[in-house]
Order: C-alpha cells, then sequence, then structure tokens
C-alpha cells in the first residue's frame, strides 16, 4: 500500500459534499483542488457554479496536476436526466516528476475520502469536452 504523504482540508470535504447535494440547474459545476506542495495538505484551487468545458480547460494550469470534481448534467438515450459527480485526475504530461508522484500518492485517499469513484485521466485539457466526458461516462455504466 502506498504511503500518504498529504492530508485533505476540511474545507475541500464540506465543498464537495455540496457539489453532491446540489441539483443545479447549470449544466456542469466545477471544483478544482490541487496540493499546497509546501504543507502536504489539499486545498481548493478554484470552484465554479456554471462553467462550460472550453473555460475549464483554460482553468486548469499546463504543467501542474489538479483534481477535478464535476457535478454533470448527463441526458441519457432513454430520456432520463442524472447528475453524476464525476472525479477527474489532470496530470498534464510535462508535470514535474516531484508533483506527479506527489499528487499521484494523494489521489486513492482523495477519492476515498470524498466518497468519489474512480477517477477519469485527463493528460491533454485541450481533450475536455462533452464528448470525452461522456464516452468515459458511459464507458463506467456499462
Amino acid at each position: 500500500m502506498a504511503s500518504v504523504t498529504c492530508t485533505i482540508q476540511q474545507s475541500v470535504v464540506k465543498d464537495v459534499e455540496k457539489c453532491r447535494l446540489s441539483n443545479p440547474n447549470a449544466d456542469m459545476l466545477a471544483y478544482i483542488a490541487k496540493i499546497d506542495v509546501t504543507n502536504k495538505v489539499v486545498i481548493k484551487d478554484d470552484q465554479f457554479e456554471e462553467i462550460s468545458f472550453e473555460d475549464l480547460a483554460d482553468e486548469l494550469p499546463d504543467d501542474t496536476p489538479r483534481y477535478v470534481v464535476l457535478s454533470y448534467k448527463l441526458r441519457h438515450d432513454d430520456g432520463r436526466t442524472s447528475y453524476p459527480l464525476v472525479f477527474i485526475y489532470y496530470l498534464p504530461e510535462t508535470s514535474k516528476p516531484t508533483n506527479r508522484m506527489l499528487y499521484a500518492s494523494t489521489l486513492q485517499l482523495f477519492s476515498k475520502e470524498l466518497h468519489l469513484s474512480d477517477p477519469l485521466m485527463l493528460s491533454d485539457k485541450t481533450d475536455l469536452c462533452k464528448q470525452w466526458l461522456e464516452e468515459r461516462l458511459n464507458k463506467h455504466s456499462k
């Protein structure tokens, strides 16, 4: 079992729980968390009550990992609408090895503490779009 290198700030847990309980009229809510490398703690980076895929991609740094939690309005083929809480592990290929290891070693704890499903891996923020997300959500639901 991997050793835990970071803790998670309690406000992050509470903020993500609020995302889980919300049923927004918005198509997508986003919560972005980062690791404060000095103090080895996961903290809030930003939060958006309504955001597009393009704007979310613009908010992600080019060379530093992030944990992204989305409350996404998913319209199913049968007419139902659901609001899955989606965990995206953003790990750009240009990240420093030390950051890659730090985020990877904290990934399981973040997922467990926040009661999230397995993360969807994203290495290139330009891939982030509706089609990318829905393909992965549909694959997970089968």
